[in-house]
């Protein structure tokens, strides 16, 4: 059972996002340029790289590579001639002077899988958040000490110190253009007047055709509609404190220019294992008829995130039904998943899905995930929304609670990305992503490069928003009421 931990990583949207997000405003070329994206953190003057940097370097590529080689769960390696990308890619590690450079070409390497959960996580990602929270260490210390002299017994937020920003918009791509999908209520891009329905032109300088060019020529398995929402979301939740350029068009067709200060992100920081930190986002309310609806934007802090839906669904057991909002989730931790659909099963035996995998003493062997009900269970209708954010575990527990007839799902396909995987530090101080397992559903669908696709295709309209109408949400809202179904892709 030693592979049993890495079944509860996941998460590849965290990742995705991070690689992805490489290609905004930074110079970086798309897959016709090279093999792979530079990498997150390059700067405009990147340092030379010393004698042993590059060392460190050299030895994290032939680290990446043997993993590969021994922990794929295909012995084949999805038909690449692993030797051979080794030795072509090798050199350029060899003779990189910078880091990007470095990373570059072992992105380039991970690349040729063709697979998604295979990343590069550059050392900076870390750093920054070791350097916040060593100075949070230190202001709490500092505060405990004076309170002590004082006789003083309040603390300090664990979060303080927190440098994660948020502009509070979420931006999809819809009938061609960037439309703003949601606005957060009480955040800067609310506060500034900006609203659903909108579309963006523009951001920091950059043109939404140039972004939409962008995405559509990115390198890797992600398609089109997701690179831009990842990059998107990369953009617009950067540094706390970063001020954003944007031209929106409003409702009335006229062009807006907005100045945003990103504030803060809401919710907890989390992490597991050697994944970056994420702020774990739960949102829960009841609707219109008692109809409770819960969002989780990301898979972490189990000992948080479980008992608050447990708590969910025993507060709405007489609900005539319960949305879970999936859109956005960037996957996670993968036993959540289980652990939230088991509060919706009423049966035994049943199977979430099946992993393959391979080792040394087994070779390679399947190992199924399955279910088992909870004493507090919830047996009436469940609606699922997702969109082409919905990544990972997001998309294992929507084709989960399909599979076994448990739940009917509105919105647009997932994003495909589904390998279970795990993350390692190298050499060089990066971290290494890499998927050991892949996954079947209970149904017998490869979910990975395809996607969840939904019941019921909802998208959302700018007419729609402007009105206050969720396109998705509603339409989950009227199946549970038993109203009159609405047309795929209509509001």
């Amino acid at each position: 059972m030693k592979h049993w931990n890495r079944l509860w990583t996941g998460g590849g949207g965290l990742v995705s996002l991070a690689v992805i997000g490489a290609l905004i405003l930074s110079g970086c070329t798309t897959s016709a340029d090279r093999d792979g994206p530079e990498a997150p953190g390059a700067s405009a003057e990147p340092l030379a790289l010393s004698g042993e940097e590059r060392q460190a370097h050299v030895e994290s590529f032939d680290e990446v590579w043997r993993i590969v080689r021994d922990q794929h769960w295909d012995p084949d390696l999805n038909g690449v001639d692993w030797d051979a990308a080794r030795d072509e890619l090798r050199p350029r590690v060899v003779d990189a002077t910078t880091d990007g450079e470095a990373r570059v070409a072992m992105q380039a390497l991970l690349n040729r899988l063709g697979q998604s959960h295979f990343a590069i996580i550059p050392k900076n990602a870390y750093e920054e958040f070791e350097a916040v929270t060593s100075e949070a260490a230190s202001d709490r210390r500092d505060k405990r000490d004076a309170d002590d002299a004082d006789g003083v017994t309040d603390s300090v937020d664990d979060d303080s110190g927190r440098d994660d920003g948020w502009a509070g918009l979420e931006v999809r791509q819809r009938d061609g253009v960037l439309l703003v999908t949601r606005v957060h209520e009480g955040s800067p891009a609310d506060l500034a007047g900006i609203r659903a329905g909108w579309t963006l032109e523009e951001i920091s300088g950059a043109s939404a055709s140039a972004l939409l060019s962008a995405a559509a020529g990115a390198s890797g398995v992600e398609r089109p509609e997701t690179v831009v929402a990842m990059m998107m979301l990369g953009l617009l939740n950067r540094d706390a404190g970063d001020v954003l350029d944007l031209v929106l068009v409003d409702g009335s067709g006229e062009r807006r220019a907005v100045e945003l200060t990103l504030e803060e992100a809401p919710g907890q920081l989390a992490t597991f294992g050697n994944l970056p930190p994420m702020p774990v986002v739960i949102e829960e309310r009841t609707l219109d008829d008692g109809i409770g609806y819960f969002r989780l934007n990301v898979f972490f802090d189990p000992p948080r995130v479980l008992p608050a839906y447990r708590s969910f669904v025993s507060e709405h057991r007489d609900a005539p039904g319960l949305i879970i909002d999936m859109r956005g989730n960037l996957g996670g931790i993968i036993l959540m998943s289980s652990g939230m659909m088991n509060f919706l099963i009423d049966e035994s035996g049943m199977r979430l899905g099946t992993m393959r995998l391979r080792d040394a003493i087994q070779g390679a062997f399947e190992m199924p995930i399955m279910l088992n009900p909870r004493g507090v269970t919830y047996d009436g209708k469940v609606a699922v929304l997702i969109d082409e954010l919905s990544i990972s575990n997001a998309e294992i527990l929507a084709a989960g609670l399909k599979d076994i007839g448990r739940a009917r799902l509105f919105g647009t396909r997932t994003a495909g990305l589904v390998l279970p995987s795990t993350v390692e530090r190298l050499p060089n101080g990066d971290g290494f992503q890499y998927a050991f397992a892949s996954y079947t559903s209970s149904s017998g669908e490869v979910l990975e490069g395809v996607g969840v696709s939904p019941d019921a295709e909802i998208l959302e309209s700018s007419s729609g928003l402007l009105v206050g109408v969720d396109g998705p949400l509603a339409a989950a809202v009227a199946w549970i009421q038993n109203e009159e179904p609405q047309t795929e892709g209509e509001q």
